[in-house]
């Protein structure tokens, strides 16, 4: 199973990973189905913010400079102008943050946070 990690295009078609993903899909289906039925509104949190939002301190940075050439600035601090986000930003921590605005917003809510994989 280990070498279909390099071999994506072939994932899919095996027995095993058709099976997980078939049932993958259906259970998350059926939750889904389950909360909509009930008036919950499903919400998509932010996962990249620029905002330290509930002081987690030491949080992942998001950037698409290279590593080992990062422009700075005469004050020896990073130059994000020309990053795609326009200034530092990070994985963030705040998806229950989101989801409470999002909560008093609409009513009742279901949001999931982000599934990083490697």
């Amino acid at each position: 199973m280990e070498f279909l990690r390099e071999i994506a295009h072939l994932r899919f078609r095996t027995n095993t990973f058709g099976a997980v993903f078939r049932i993958r899909h259906a259970m998350a289906y059926a939750i889904h189905k389950y909360f909509n039925d009930r008036g919950f509104y499903y919400l998509h949190t932010p996962i990249i913010t620029g905002s330290d939002c509930e002081g987690a301190g030491e949080m992942f940075h998001v950037t698409t400079m290279p590593l080992n050439k990062m422009p700075l600035n005469k004050d020896g601090s990073v130059n994000f102008t020309d990053d795609f986000f326009g200034k530092e930003t990070n994985l963030t921590v705040s998806g229950q943050l989101e989801g409470e605005l999002g909560a008093l917003a609409l009513g009742e809510i279901l949001y999931f946070r982000a599934n990083l994989q490697g």
